[in-house]
């Protein structure tokens, strides 16, 4: 993915409209006329991943449900509740204009902005394995920092199919996303802070963001965080992990270890479905951040690639309907949801397989948690309805979606 997905072929297509002359344009197309039908692929996908999903999380969670609750099918049955009104969010989304969410992507950000500082006051969040990630409303509990993943998205989109990456405008809604991520990592929860920053860099970076610039800008940032990790405990003790986990088989290399036994375990077939061993209380949070080494430890290694296969696609569809959205506004969202979703699913499979430290990530589709898995099928909704919208550049668009300057500076 580069700056080259907003297409140079249509860049030249915007040149030339700037040196043509219109007396009088035509009237734009009726809703009918624009909308199409979603992407059937990008449907598939997800319905597939959604049921691999519900399908994990029963096996992985079975065993801790009968433990606590007297019942194997709890934690099932809450994951089939927040997959169906997902579900709901997304086709209903998916109807929706998209274009219209540029005027809620300010309204959006400030309330999911308010909820996150909420999670800051002691009395009103609920803490949980020493994180304050959570609000509370009656019986149930919800993420704001999921909600803050899409306003990011939203915001930075808007403001970048209107304005280049340096304007003013942009300036300040790259400053509104930092802003969520400092209160996010103060919660503390690092991983989803560092999935709001990952997708903020794709659109810049596809809005034609001067490459020796972000470079320099990363590495400048990488001081600050390294010195904020060695200054945060347990964060020092997951890098520690991560390099030597067999100096500390029993305290914090514990998760790791037990990941690797899980995943060289499974072998080419799998023992199974249903069959782990390392999820009887071997494996910690094994429904949920490390339930990729029980599907790895069932399913084996041909299982984990059909799993891999199937992210992969979604990652195609999603910037295929990038390349061919309609409006900039909608090649943006394309670009910053498919960045995100498959940059935590990439994450996640790396922490499990040790390739990074442990960050608290979530595998999406896949893994227990009700805000994460609504949100991310919100997030599909808005794709989809992108995808109802492709085709050749709409020519009689409004010049806020087609900035025909941009076509000119994306040629340089």
């Amino acid at each position: 993915m580069s700056s080259k997905i907003l297409s140079v072929q249509d860049s030249k297509k915007w040149g030339q409209r700037s040196r043509t002359v219109r007396t009088a344009p035509p009237p734009p197309p009726s809703d009918q006329e624009f909308r199409g039908l979603p992407n059937r692929a990008i449907i598939t996908i997800v319905l597939s991943l959604c049921g691999f999903g519900l399908m994990a999380v029963f096996s992985a969670s079975a065993p801790d449900g009968l433990n606590s609750y007297h019942d194997a099918t709890v934690f099932l049955r809450r994951q089939a509740i927040a997959c169906l009104i997902g579900l709901f969010a997304m086709f209903s989304i998916s109807r929706y204009d998209y274009r219209k969410l540029k005027k809620w992507a300010w309204p959006i950000s400030f309330l999911s902005f308010a909820l996150l500082l909420l999670t800051l006051v002691p009395k009103l969040s609920v803490t949980t394995m020493g994180s304050s990630r959570w609000l509370a409303v009656g019986p149930i509990q919800f993420q704001p920092s999921e909600l803050c993943k899409v306003a990011s998205i939203l915001l930075l989109s808007a403001g970048l199919s209107k304005h280049f990456w340096w304007h003013r405008q942009t300036a300040y809604r790259v400053l509104v996303s930092l802003a969520m991520t400092v209160v996010i990592a103060k919660q503390p929860d690092l991983g989803s802070a560092i999935m709001i920053s990952g997708a903020m860099v794709a659109l810049l970076y596809a809005s034609g963001l001067n490459q020796a610039l972000l470079g320099v800008t990363l590495l400048a940032g990488m001081p600050l965080v390294w010195q904020h990790i060695k200054h945060t405990e347990y964060q020092w003790k997951r890098i520690l992990a991560w390099m030597h986990p067999e100096l500390y088989p029993q305290t914090f290399g514990w998760n790791t270890i037990q990941a690797e036994y899980a995943i060289g375990s499974g072998g080419w077939l799998g023992l199974g479905f249903g069959r782990s061993l390392q999820k009887l209380y071997y494996l910690p949070v094994q429904h949920a951040d490390f339930i990729f080494a029980v599907i790895a430890e069932e399913f084996g290694y041909l299982g984990c690639l059909v799993l891999l296969t199937l992210f992969a696609m979604f990652a195609y569809y999603g910037f295929k309907t990038a390349l061919e959205a309609r409006s900039l506004f909608g090649r943006f969202l394309a670009i910053g949801i498919t960045s995100s979703i498959t940059m935590q699913a990439l994450v996640n499979i790396m922490v499990t397989t040790r390739v990074v430290p442990v960050t608290g990530i979530t595998l999406p589709f896949i893994s227990y948690g009700g805000t994460s898995l609504v949100a991310t099928l919100a997030m599909v909704g808005i794709l989809l309805s992108v995808s109802r919208d492709c085709g050749n550049l709409d020519e009689n668009a409004d010049d806020e979606d087609l900035i025909e300057p941009r076509g000119e500076h994306l040629l340089s």
